[in-house]
């Protein structure tokens, strides 16, 4: 029987390396967990005494124990609602993420009021949070593509938007100023949407104008954002993208430190890869892009001059990113118009077999082949353009937190594995087989950091009283097993609650206790707090 001065507790974890986050105690031995919440954070003697006939006894046998995963940057909320057991968000929960950050890159899809409302009524897996889409803003406005400079009738109306999705629970606006719609917005038009999300308490998240040639330039834009409108920046997936451009890594740390020390409250995330997710428009030149999909399809890219300039951007693009070589480009899935598909094969291996020598310009060729197809879903890849020593210098930043960028498709094959394996790559690859960074600063910037980011009082650290999201692995062996071609659930994640409850539990034949349920799941529908 439990001590009489406590409540029997849910589950009780024994034998813990238990890292709080909480500088009042920052290591402890053992949880108790009671009614969703923590309810103990010491020794096994008082979680022992807490024990009662119906409590969980976890014995994690020296594993760490620690608050769950906060992924401030993912983009969950676009295929959603595509089957019921995406509500499960399975390939998260066994990463040991049980808060997500959806609506990012500019590309919500959805109101929030509307989205989150919908969850109410069938809670998902795990907690879930949402931006609203600067892109969707411009669509919803009936905004054109290609215009630059908004009318003071448009851009009122915009900011209507960001301010009933704020006042619904969005914790900021996120923008995709590589993609359309949002290449053609002025950073005039972002300063003032910016400012409606400040005064809500939001953030301004930026999927920035370049991440390779004009980085430099779209750091400091992001930066101005930021000081003009008094919005806090999170400046998306950081990388330094491309051969040529190496040298720009710590002069874009140098710029974000520089504005940090003047006072401008920027901060950032990052996917722990040396390669990123592509689609083809990615690779066709700004100026082409901007009058919109159907003029570039449906238009240029049947103009014989247009596609000769479009083509010659490209080339250039290989040439100065990767040398030329078409195997650093990989498609994820992509039938062509011959009825043959292709799966994680490179550009250059897709030419070679077509037996065509894979020149840039042949590679381009075959880009411009891919567009019309990019609205499938299908015509995704990764483009190999960074280098793991970018990743480490951008890891190595205290105010950088970790993130997925990924989809919630679960064991969709082949993909980037950064949507099955990038927390647990962090404390594998570069905790513990690289030494790049201490354990506990990597859960940090996987816990605490991010939650504090996103205004999250509740979470991110282990405190009696605060939500019960935990995860508990094995130092020994966590890490990352998903490759492009196969997805796989991590190594080492033996256990993970969101909101007391277990969700992942290495005791069971399958590791998952969650099934699908008209009920819902035990994630929380997460709405950012309104500023008094």
């Amino acid at each position: 029987m439990p001590d009489s001065r406590h409540a029997a507790a849910d589950v009780v974890i024994l034998d813990a390396q238990v890292i709080t986050m909480a500088p009042e105690r920052p290591h402890a031995t053992a949880l108790a967990i009671t009614g969703g919440k923590i309810s103990h954070v010491g020794d096994r003697a008082e979680a022992e005494a807490r024990i009662g006939p119906g409590t969980d006894v976890i014995e994690a046998g020296g594993r760490v124990a620690c608050p769950g995963f906060v992924d401030i940057h993912t983009h969950t909320d676009l295929d959603l609602f595509r089957d019921p057991a995406y509500l499960l968000f399975r390939n998260y929960l066994a990463q040991g993420i049980t808060t997500v950050l959806a609506g990012n890159c500019g590309m919500s899809e959805t109101a929030p009021g509307e989205l989150l409302a919908r969850l109410d009524r069938r809670p998902p897996g795990v907690n879930f949070g949402t931006l609203v889409g600067h892109g969707f803003v411009r669509d919803s406005c009936d905004v054109p593509a290609g215009v630059e400079e908004v009318s003071a009738a448009q851009l009122a109306a915009m900011k209507n938007v960001i301010d009933k999705a704020m006042a619904d629970g969005a914790f900021g606006m996120s923008t995709g100023l590589e993609y359309i719609p949002g290449l053609s917005s002025r950073t005039e038009e972002l300063i003032e949407c910016a400012a409606v999300v400040a005064r809500h308490g939001g953030f301004y998240a930026s999927h920035m104008r370049s991440e390779g040639d004009h980085l430099l330039a779209a750091v400091e834009e992001g930066i101005r954002v930021g000081r003009d409108s008094g919005a806090r920046v999170q400046l998306s997936h950081l990388k330094t993208d491309g051969a040529c451009n190496r040298w720009k890594t710590d002069a874009v740390i140098g710029a974000i430190e520089a504005a940090r020390a003047d006072g401008v409250d920027v901060a950032g995330d990052q996917y722990p890869y040396p390669y990123f997710g592509w689609n083809p428009s990615i690779f066709i030149p700004g100026e082409h892009l901007a009058a919109g999909r159907e003029t570039l399809v449906g238009t240029y890219l049947r103009d014989p001059g247009r596609r000769e300039r479009m083509k010659a951007g490209i080339v250039d693009r290989i040439t100065r990113y990767h040398g030329g070589d078409g195997d650093l480009v990989v498609v994820f899935d992509w039938t062509d118009g011959r009825g043959h598909r292709w799966q994680g094969a490179s550009l250059a291996r897709i030419l070679v077999a077509r037996g065509v020598g894979p020149t840039p310009e042949s590679v381009a060729e075959l880009i411009l082949e891919m567009l019309p197809d990019e609205r499938s879903d299908a015509v995704m890849g990764t483009d190999v353009s960074s280098t793991d020593d970018a990743v480490r210098r951008y890891l190595s930043l205290p105010y950088l937190a970790v993130c997925t960028d990924g989809f919630n498709q679960p064991w969709l094959s082949p993909c980037h594995p950064r949507t099955y394996g990038a927390f647990p790559r962090v404390l594998g690859e570069y905790v513990r087989e690289q030494r790049a960074l201490p354990l506990e600063t990597a859960l940090r910037k996987m816990t605490a950091l991010p939650a504090e980011l996103m205004g999250l009082t509740d979470r991110g650290v282990l405190r009696p009283g605060l939500q019960a999201d935990v995860v508990v692995f094995d130092e020994a062996t966590v890490g990352e097993r998903a490759t492009f071609e196969a997805p796989a659930a991590p190594a080492g994640i033996d256990f993970v609650l969101v909101n007391g409850v277990l969700a992942v539990d290495h005791r069971t034949p399958e590791g998952f206790r969650l099934t699908d349920s008209p009920a819902g799941g035990p994630g929380a529908v997460l709405r950012r707090s309104q500023r008094p």
